[in-house]
C-alpha cells in the first residue's frame, strides 16, 4: 500500500517501539480513506436529503432514490472506465472494483463494498462495509457508519464511526472523526480520536485540522499518537514526506503516496 520507512534521523539512543512511529503515519491514511468514502457517496446525493441550499431538511428523505444515483455514479466517480460497477436494491448499494482510482485518496482499489442508506430522523445515514477488498495493494477491512447534518450554506459536515484498517498493518484500529467540505469541492478537513492495537500494544490518535485536495498531499494538519513509551508527532505542509517526531525528538520520516 505504501512505501516503506524512508530514513531515521536524530541520534538519541533510546530505543521506541517502531509501531508507535507508524501509527502516527498510518492512522491518518486510514482517516483520509474514511472521509474520501464518504465525501463520494455523501456529496453527490446530498439533494435527496435536503431542498436548495439554506432552506429546511425535507420532511421525508428517500434512501430509495439516493441509493439509485450512487449506483448510476459509480461509472463516471472511477477510472479507468469500467473498473467499477455498481447495482442498487431499495437503499441498498452493491459496489464491484477493478483497480479503480476514485476521488482523493484512493488507488489500486479492488473488491467489493456493501452500502445500506437509511433516513436517521431527517438526516443521511449510511453503513459500509467490504468484502475481499483491497487499497494501494494492501488488503483493507472497510467497516464505518456516517452520519450527516443539515447544509448551512455550502458547508457539508458527516460524523464517521470506524472499525476500518488494513490487516497487514493492524489488529484493530476504531475511531471518530468529523469531516467538513465545501460541496463540490473536491477537498476536505479531518478531526478524529482513534485507539489501534498490534501484538498486544496500543495508541491513541488525535488528528487535527487536516486537510486534503484530489490529487495533492495534505495541506495542513497535526497528529499526535499517546502511547505508553510517550506521545509521538508529527504534522502536514502538503509535501510528499511526514517527519515523526518520537517523545526524545528522535525523528524518522516517511514517504507520503499522494
Amino acid at each position: 500500500m505504501f512505501l516503506s520507512l524512508a530514513a531515521g534521523t536524530g541520534c538519541a539512543s533510546t530505543y521506541y517501539d517502531p509501531y508507535y512511529y507508524d501509527d502516527a503515519y498510518y492512522d491518518p491514511y486510514y482517516g483520509a480513506y474514511d472521509a474520501t468514502w464518504s465525501y463520494g457517496w455523501v456529496d453527490p446525493v446530498y439533494g435527496y436529503w435536503y431542498y436548495s441550499i439554506g432552506v429546511q431538511p425535507k420532511v421525508t428523505a428517500d434512501p430509495n432514490a439516493a441509493a439509485a444515483q450512487l449506483a448510476a455514479n459509480a461509472s463516471s466517480a472511477f477510472t479507468p472506465a469500467g473498473c467499477a460497477s455498481a447495482t442498487s436494491s431499495g437503499a441498498t448499494v452493491n459496489y464491484t472494483f477493478n483497480n479503480c482510482t476514485g476521488l482523493i485518496a484512493l488507488k489500486q482499489v479492488s473488491g467489493n463494498v456493501a452500502l445500506v442508506l437509511s433516513d436517521n430522523q431527517g438526516q443521511l445515514a449510511i453503513s459500509a462495509n467490504s468484502t475481499d477488498l483491497s487499497i494501494n495493494g494492501e488488503p483493507y477491512n472497510l467497516s464505518m457508519q456516517i452520519a450527516g447534518a443539515p447544509p448551512t450554506g455550502d458547508q457539508r459536515k458527516m460524523t464517521i464511526t470506524s472499525t476500518s484498517f488494513s490487516p497487514n498493518r493492524l489488529d484493530s484500529r476504531s475511531s471518530e472523526s468529523t469531516v467538513t467540505w465545501v460541496t463540490g469541492s473536491g477537498c476536505f478537513t479531518v478531526d478524529s480520536q482513534g485507539t489501534s492495537t498490534r501484538d498486544g500494544r496500543s495508541a491513541t490518535s488525535t488528528v487535527s485540522g487536516y486537510q486534503r485536495c484530489d490529487n495533492q498531499c495534505p495541506s495542513a494538519g497535526s497528529v499526535k499518537v499517546e502511547t505508553p513509551e510517550g506521545t509521538f508527532s508529527s504534522s502536514f505542509d502538503g509535501s510528499n514526506t511526514l517527519r515523526v517526531t518520537a517523545p526524545n525528538d528522535d525523528v524518522r520520516t516517511y514517504p507520503l503516496d499522494c
